[in-house]
């Protein structure tokens, strides 16, 4: 049983702290804090769990008495925002809590989400404003035409979507760990990234490579399972495993009982390889700080009492 007041004990003494790491450096820290730190970060994953779950329910539903195509479209594009709100608000507890073990810290379920509630106002905000250019994107109407399309608009649309991305892919760290206000976070990311963007944009993709990469090889090794076994009985065995794995990317709603179990398994695998982004980009912020800050960074650990 997880107990909120559990402090993480684990030894994360292999992982360097207040070092500059490379490439492979930050994946195999990233790994290592997660799994040195499983049970402790295992107490926040089934909020994720629970609240897209019911989520889904009522997505269902409302689909289910809609009766035009529009309101379709507009729960859809909801529902898409909300996943992406919850999403960042479960990143920035785990932000929070792999900063506290980074820098050796103590750290409780409790504590970090009372940490993470002062800073909920200026975080929500500043998350909004972060996903509103992919919100817009991704809308029902224009997915479609960037797909149907790909005129150069929404070619050149794309990579400024990926430029502002990696910008300020440290905004909620900025807010939620040195205390900056919503705008101020954001001129914050910049400055880290500026000069090291590809450098940035390898690392941060990298890890969102191996989160989706542990996704793929976990939903397709339990796939093969359920198929065997003749838990799921639609479609052949490729069918079953290329239906588990794009869950990930596809809408596909839990209205009979395969889809179901499928939905469920691939909820589970979403919300367990979850906190491997937001480690990784962490670790990357601290990397950042301490290139370009020097020995600052450690007296401001050392001797501040700031949100960190």
């Amino acid at each position: 049983m997880l107990n909120p007041n559990d402090t993480s004990k684990a030894d994360n003494s292999q992982i360097p702290m207040l070092q500059p790491m490379g490439f492979g450096g930050i994946l195999d820290a990233t790994l290592s804090l997660y799994r040195n730190n499983f049970r402790f970060f295992l107490a926040i994953i089934p909020i994720y769990i629970v609240w897209i779950g019911l989520q889904e329910a009522v997505v269902i539903w409302l689909l289910e008495i809609s009766n035009t195509s529009n309101l379709d479209n507009l729960i859809s594009d909801v529902e898409n925002l909300l996943d992406n709100l919850v999403y960042m608000f479960c990143v920035g507890v785990f932000v929070i809590a792999s900063s506290k073990i980074y820098l050796g810290k103590p750290i409780t379920f409790r504590v970090a989400f009372q940490q993470f509630r002062s800073q909920f106002p200026i975080y929500f905000r500043s998350s909004l404003l972060f996903l509103i250019p992919y919100t817009i994107l991704t809308l029902e109407s224009i997915e479609t035409s960037i797909i149907t399309l790909l005129s150069p608009l929404s070619l050149l649309s794309l990579a400024f979507l990926c430029v502002f991305y990696i910008s300020w892919v440290f905004y909620g760290h900025a807010v939620l760990l040195e205390g900056f206000t919503a705008m101020e976070a954001f001129g914050r990311s910049r400055i880290l990234v500026r000069g090291t963007w590809m450098r940035v944009c390898s690392i941060t993709l990298a890890i969102l490579l191996l989160e989706i990469g542990i996704y793929y090889i976990l939903g397709g090794s339990l796939g093969v399972v359920f198929a065997l076994l003749g838990i799921v009985q639609d479609g052949s065995l490729m069918e079953i495993i290329g239906n588990l794995l794009s869950l990930k990317y596809i809408d596909i709603r839990p209205t009979s009982l395969d889809s179901l179990i499928m939905y469920i398994v691939y909820l589970g695998w979403d919300a367990f390889t979850l906190p491997i982004y937001a480690i990784g980009v962490t670790l990357l912020y601290f990397d950042l700080r301490i290139r370009k800050e020097g020995f600052d960074i450690e007296m401001r650990v050392r001797n501040s009492q700031d949100l960190m």
